[in-house]
């Protein structure tokens, strides 16, 4: 492995998310490379918290769909997703699930359990990405508009096996989604 160390951090975008710029200086532990610098561009998300709802009273799972910018660019049909969001600065990560929840889907919260944590583009990204099962309220809208993040979500109610389609899917899938569904059979459906 080798040392490195921050030289210079710039902010290069302030919109959405912020978007940084560094330059690092990396000590080899090989003494046959000399250090080097390199430059690199971090999106600044944090954290974010998500959760693959499911209903008891109706024995569904709520997912949802709304525009996202990769599949107009890329052309693609858009796909499922699992409720959530960013964590906002002070909030606890079951504090901003329960919001994201509330937001996007308009249901409260009655369980919440752990599936798993990562860090999907460490290369790029400083994102860590919080997974959980939540059981809610049975859902009465089959759209919901968020007017303070301009989101139209539209909340679909799927059953076991239409999750296991998406689980087994050979097509292009939310990551997140894919992940959090494959985390979930893992964790609760293991026969």
């Amino acid at each position: 492995m080798q040392k490195v160390t921050k030289i210079k951090k710039l902010l290069i975008s302030n919109s959405f998310f912020k978007f940084w710029k560094y330059q690092f200086l990396v000590r080899s532990y090989s003494k046959k490379i000399k250090p080097y610098k390199i430059f690199r561009e971090i999106l600044n998300v944090g954290d974010v918290v998500f959760a693959l709802c499911f209903s008891p009273e109706e024995k569904k799972f709520y997912l949802i769909k709304q525009f996202r910018p990769f599949y107009f660019v890329r052309k693609k049909t858009l796909k499922y997703e699992i409720v959530g969001g960013l964590v906002d600065r002070g909030e606890s990560l079951l504090t901003a699930l329960k919001r994201e929840i509330k937001e996007e889907i308009g249901v409260q919260t009655k369980k919440i359990v752990k599936l798993t944590t990562y860090c999907p583009v460490p290369g790029y990204s400083d994102e860590i990405v919080h997974v959980y099962y939540a059981e809610v309220e049975k859902i009465k809208l089959k759209t919901l508009y968020n007017k303070n993040e301009n989101e139209e979500i539209k909340i679909f109610k799927l059953s076991l096996a239409e999750l296991k389609k998406i689980n087994e899917s050979k097509s292009i899938q939310n990551v997140l989604t894919k992940i959090s569904i494959y985390e979930y059979f893992k964790k609760f459906k293991k026969s």
